[in-house]
């Protein structure tokens, strides 16, 4: 999921210990978004999915994920679609499976970088 040697080289002039925290902040905050982007769903709150979606995409860029970014990318679109038409269209299965989808993808990710994380611990 996440390209090892392209998340490095983007960060190669920090510190060590500044990955880790950058690491850390996510690995503490995804969850919190993922739940976010479901209580939007079923308050069917589209500005506020919007919003989460959209600094979901903020974070997941930062970690050189390339098809996790295109799949929330591609959700933030569908969002605004939902706020534009003020929800008319609106799936709510539909929503939740992409949110599923990207659910699975974060954790895989999640996992890609508590191995890199313990890979620079290690190596401090």
């Amino acid at each position: 999921m996440v390209n090892k040697q392209v998340f490095l080289e983007t960060y190669h002039y920090f510190d060590k210990s500044v990955i880790v925290e950058i690491i850390d902040i996510f690995l503490d905050e995804y969850q919190g978004k993922l739940e976010k982007l479901y209580n939007d769903v079923k308050a069917r709150d589209f500005t506020g999915l919007r919003f989460t979606a959209h600094n979901l995409k903020g974070v997941v860029a930062n970690f050189s994920a390339p098809s996790l970014l295109e799949m929330v990318k591609n959700f933030e679109k569908s969002a605004a679609e939902l706020v534009e038409h003020e929800g008319a269209g609106f799936d709510e299965a539909n929503v939740v499976q992409v949110i599923d989808n990207i659910r699975a993808s974060l954790i895989e990710m999640a996992g890609d970088l508590t191995q890199i994380r313990a890979e620079l611990v290690q190596q401090a």
